[in-house]
């Protein structure tokens, strides 16, 4: 009935909107969270929960349909595979979040380089050492290992 363009578009918005779906029914039953560097109040009203959870359920359901009417296929995605998203765009946006990095919002105050840079070095080596210890530890290689970092990224 599709042509394989059409079934891997499909196939990629409904796990989308599932994923996201997901997500919501994970904030619903955990509305309060506190990080380090956000915090989520619940402004919720006491029938918000139950009034998207029947959102959710239907919405559910007729991914389901649709799976099964155009037999979509189901991906299967590693963990690895799911750890490693976005680990090198962060450390894109941490090469550019810097003291040099900051000034294109303006002048950088000489007490910012020493306070922030050797930090933001280290949080990027991390994401980095994260990727590695992924990519070397994972019980088969059935997944596409990215490219080897350059040089500059080391």
């Amino acid at each position: 009935m599709l042509n394989e363009a059409q079934r891997n578009s499909l196939q990629i918005i409904l796990s989308l909107i599932e994923e996201k779906m997901r997500a919501v029914t994970f904030r619903l039953a955990h509305p309060e969270e506190q990080a380090l560097m956000f915090e989520v109040h619940n402004d919720l009203s006491p029938d918000t929960p139950q009034a998207l959870q029947k959102k959710v359920a239907e919405a559910s359901g007729l991914i389901q349909i649709l799976r099964d009417r155009l037999a979509l296929p189901r991906e299967a995605k590693p963990t690895s595979r799911e750890l490693l998203t976005g680990l090198a765009q962060l450390w894109v946006f941490l090469q550019e979040s810097d003291s040099k990095g900051l000034r294109r919002f303006g002048d950088v105050h000489l007490d910012v380089s020493p306070a922030l840079d050797a930090q933001i070095e280290r949080l990027a080596n991390l994401m980095l050492e994260m990727e590695d210890v992924i990519l070397q530890h994972r019980r088969c290689q059935c997944v596409d290992a990215p490219a080897k970092r350059s040089e500059s990224q080391t």
